[in-house]
């Protein structure tokens, strides 16, 4: 252990995610390598993201997913406050899940916290798979999934 050292990253800024970002990269690298060893040829993952914009072009909302092995992560959903429960997060949802499947995936799954968007999602058809108690303390983690149908 002692040729090797350590370097800790606590990324309090945006520059400092970003100095990090060439390590993360690969870690993620050889996770990829570890998986196709044991599983096979399978596609590792592409990224998914869909956004919504203003006039002036300003992301205003939007969806972040990562595919792998059959199944879609949704990792972050957000829409600002003022164009919350007009459709547009049922509308990302739905475009999502269209261009998951298209990419061959047959399932999705996501995580969400008992002060957001647990119901939204169910009335989606995602189902409850999974609960972390007090994350964070006093609140709840939620996992969900759903069976991807065209």
């Amino acid at each position: 252990m002692d040729e090797y050292k350590f370097s800790i990253h606590k990324c309090d800024s945006r520059a400092e995610l970003e100095a990090s970002e060439e390590g993360r990269m690969v870690i993620l690298y050889g996770l990829g390598e570890n998986i196709l060893k044991r599983v096979g040829k399978i596609e590792l993952g592409r990224a998914l993201r869909i956004f919504i914009q203003d006039k002036n072009n300003r992301v205003v909302g939007g969806v972040s997913a990562n595919a792998f092995g059959g199944w879609v992560y949704i990792e972050l959903l957000w829409i600002k406050e003022s164009l919350r429960n007009m459709g547009y997060g049922t509308k990302l949802m739905e475009m999502l899940e269209q261009e998951a499947m298209q990419m061959g995936c047959k399932h999705a799954h996501l995580d969400t916290y008992s002060f957001e968007a647990r119901p939204f999602y169910e009335r989606l058809g995602y189902e409850l798979f999974g609960t972390l108690e007090n994350y964070p303390e006093g609140h709840c983690k939620y996992f969900l999934k759903k069976t991807l149908v065209q």
